[in-house]
């Protein structure tokens, strides 16, 4: 098999430097997409009012909850692709692609249907203000319209990713992250849409990058070539991807539903709250996104060192994506203090109300990022071992355990608006800790008996 360049050697070599090469283009490919969410909310801020934002933001959390159990399946394929890559197993490696990209195409038709069938319904689960639903509504419906395109990229950069290419996926997202911006503009402005048009940009930017990343793939000249006849579900591959991906989309579903729990009493703070909490949580994106880019790196190094029999590289490959998490939260800090209220404002300009949630919610959560990333690094670290099911319970319990109990005991006693919002690092910092005591047995298992992995 012929190594091109640009993709990393994660087995030898200089860990930190390779790391770096890893994360840093796959945090800024995170913060380009979440530019369309940031351009959605800000041009609807800027030119379609307090209701069309609000209906953009409260869409959020629900979305997420249908589409991250499918999204989740992408981060079985990373861990099996490398897994195969590491071991060198071309034939298996093969057929997981093709595996990866048939799935992607079933279940991306399979959500768009249940988003656009049931948008009103589940909009009022959520308890959206009748003022903000029509254009929740609407946004909700065009937006599933696109999932197909959608989560054929993310298995599609899932796949590149898996064997340390993370630039290309940056170009794709640069490109199509232009287009969207200008088609918000253009749809917003010159055209007078609201939450329609900026919808429809974000659909029109997601076709761009499936349609890129397939013809990427097509073209490759190693394993991770895809022959458009060749795609079907293998069964041996589709359960292992199974079984690695159904824990993740298990826990990114129900953190997004914990995370709806917070936006539905947000909900009760009336349409200035929730469209403070919405700049704020898209600005937290970005800073979210600096330490995935650490998180997934840990990931795809310890599936590769895992497949490749080389344990002793892992805790060298956790102690450097945490220096990276500690280097991506200085900077966090310091953009929250300095200027956070600054960033509020571009998403509701003169809308103080607004921007004074926004700040407060921004000022709690922003400023606790690090707790995030060490959660992150060490909960994809025992995906990369294998240890699927445990990481998922640990994360519900430690997330959502803690913060819907947050909820339930201290935000009812207070009920304030800063109190709300401390259940975020609360629960990061609770979580990392259970991740890292599991994590002690899990690696004195590997070094005793490695053949006990999960994979």
């Amino acid at each position: 098999m012929v190594v091109k360049s640009r993709n990393i050697d994660m087995c030898s070599g200089p860990l930190f430097k390779n790391v770096m090469k890893f994360a840093v283009p796959f945090m800024l490919t995170l913060m380009l997409q979440h530019l369309y969410n940031a351009a959605d909310i800000m041009v609807v801020g800027r030119y379609a009012g307090q209701e069309a934002l609000a209906g953009v933001g409260t869409t959020g959390s629900l979305t997420s909850v249908l589409i991250n159990l499918f999204v989740g399946l992408s981060v079985g394929v990373s861990v099996t692709l490398g897994r195969a890559l590491g071991a060198k197993d071309e034939e298996n490696a093969n057929k997981i692609v093709h595996t990866a990209i048939t799935l992607s195409v079933i279940c991306g038709v399979f959500i768009s249907v249940i988003g656009i069938v049931f948008a009103e319904r589940l909009l009022k689960l959520i308890d959206v203000p009748d003022n903000v639903m029509p254009q929740a509504k609407l946004y909700m419906k065009i937006v599933f319209a696109g999932k197909m395109p959608s989560l054929l990229y993310n298995f599609g950069s899932a796949i590149l990713r898996a064997k340390g290419d993370t630039k290309r996926p940056l170009y794709i997202v640069t490109i199509s992250g232009v287009v969207n911006v200008l088609l918000n503009l253009f749809f917003v402005i010159k055209l007078e849409m609201q939450a329609d048009g900026v919808a429809l940009a974000t659909v029109i930017s997601q076709v761009i990058t499936a349609v890129w990343v397939m013809m990427l793939l097509c073209r490759e000249t190693d394993v991770t070539k895809i022959s458009i006849k060749k795609l079907k579900i293998h069964k041996n591959q589709l359960k292992d991807i199974l079984k690695m991906g159904i824990p993740s989309g298990i826990q990114s579903t129900v953190f997004s539903l914990s995370n709806t729990l917070v936006q539905s009493t947000v909900n009760g703070f009336g349409s200035a709250a929730i469209a403070g909490s919405t700049a704020s949580n898209n600005v937290g994106n970005f800073y979210g996104s600096s330490m995935e880019g650490f998180a997934q790196a840990a990931l795809a190094f310890t599936s590769q060192n895992v497949g490749a029999k080389k344990y002793k590289r892992i805790n060298r490959i956790i102690g450097c994506c945490i220096m990276g998490v500690a280097i991506a939260s200085v900077a966090t800090v310091l953009i929250t203090v300095f200027a956070g209220e600054r960033l509020i404002s571009f998403y509701a300009p003169g809308d103080f109300e607004a921007i004074k949630y926004g700040t407060a919610r921004l000022m709690i959560v922003g400023s606790t990022y690090f707790f995030l990333g060490l959660m992150n690094v060490m909960s994809r670290t025992l995906w990369g071992l294998g240890k699927s099911v445990t990481a998922m319970l640990i994360s519900m319990f430690g997330v959502c355990g803690i913060r819907i109990m947050w909820i339930y005991t201290v935000f009812q006693r207070f009920s304030s608006w800063q109190v709300l919002f401390i259940s975020y690092p609360a629960s990061w910092l609770g979580t990392f800790i259970l991740h890292f005591i599991f994590y002690l047995f899990a690696k004195k298992q590997l070094n005793s008996k490695p053949d006990m992995l999960d994979l």
